[in-house]
């Protein structure tokens, strides 16, 4: 829409062209007003500005009341609380089980500050990370959390800042659990071969725990301790955070890359495999993913909201980064992560 305005010529221009009599202004008598002469005007058209700019700084984010901090705090505790009783049950002792709690939770804080700082890198509004405490009827099960989550509240901008947001928790969380990983490994103390069948369960290796098992010259069966634990629970939570589906880090991180419809494809790719790890695990008797895959069903019915800038590309040193993620996906993934 434009709209034009006139503006009185300067002594030094030449005056233009008599406008029309119908644009002169006139005033009545009396009134006081001064009246300018139409040809005093020149011609000068400005156009209205447009009524949405580009946002170039993001709008202030809203202030942490007492009632959200309470809550944050609560949840902290609880998942505290909570993953120190799984370290007890599972160790026998409460500085075990506060060792396997402090250890996690720094693994998944680092994971989920990483999602927050790059929001607020960003300007993308988000909360502080909620914690989810978990419990199981089975002692010898305990993992005490379900893990830990940030909630966004604004439109991500673009499809670089969406990829640097979702990488950016896998990738804090990993630079803590590698040294977790090491130094449980360095502190390892070897176990007796276990028998398939005698009723024990076996927590299968991911791929950097055997690394490390490699560079160390241990034996394959080690006792458990609780830095270890914490390392496994760790790294199996990054992985299943990788997975390219839905809303997950893996799901941001492949729609920045390859866009709706790239993301929709390979989504649906990773449920299959998925699916088919879960039926095979039934035939097996080890059960594993099924929980994973009701949450993986629910991820893929939510999908991915777009972004506001889709034809943002991400750049090589991006796709870098995205190889370095599929490398952490590797070492941390686990097909069949418990026997029985």
């Amino acid at each position: 829409m434009e709209q034009r305005f006139l503006f009185p010529a300067p002594e030094s221009e030449q005056q233009p062209e008599r406008l029309p009599e119908a644009l002169t202004l006139s005033s009545p008598a009396g009134t006081g007003i001064t009246v300018i002469p139409a040809e005093q005007f020149r011609q000068t058209e400005i156009y209205r500005l447009p009524d949405h700019f580009p946002m170039l700084a993001p709008p202030p984010a809203n202030q942490l009341t007492r009632k959200q901090l309470v809550r944050h705090s609560l949840l902290a505790l609880a998942t505290l609380i909570t993953t120190t009783l799984a370290g007890f049950f599972l160790f026998g002792s409460l500085g075990s089980g506060l060792l396997y709690s402090l250890t996690l939770l720094t693994i998944l804080t680092a994971h989920e500050m990483g999602h927050y700082i790059a929001c607020r890198w960003y300007g993308v509004e988000a909360t502080l990370p909620y914690y989810i405490p978990f419990v199981l009827p089975f002692p010898a099960l305990q993992v005490g959390t379900f893990g830990a989550f940030i909630k966004i509240k604004s439109p991500i901008p673009s499809r670089r800042a969406l990829f640097d947001i979702g990488i950016a928790g896998p990738l804090a969380g990993f630079v803590f659990a590698l040294p977790a990983t090491f130094i449980a490994h360095y502190y390892a103390q070897a176990a007796p071969p276990s028998n398939p069948g005698d009723g024990s369960i076996t927590l299968q290796d991911p791929l950097l725990f055997t690394f490390f098992q490699q560079l160390l010259h241990l034996p394959k069966d080690l006792w458990l301790n609780p830095v270890m634990f914490a390392s496994w629970v760790g790294l199996l939570m990054t992985a299943l955070n990788l997975m390219p589906v839905g809303q997950l880090d893996g799901g941001h991180v492949t729609y920045s890359l390859f866009g709706h419809k790239g993301h929709r494809a390979v989504a649906l790719l990773c449920y299959v495999a998925v699916v088919a790890l879960v039926v095979y695990s039934i035939q097996t008797g080890s059960w594993s993913y099924i929980l994973y895959a009701v949450i993986l069903t629910l991820m893929m019915r939510v999908g991915h909201p777009p972004v506001l800038e889709e034809e943002d590309a991400i750049g090589a040193a991006r796709k870098l980064v995205a190889l370095i993620g599929l490398v952490i996906f590797v070492l941390c993934f686990m097909p069949f992560p418990i026997s029985l």
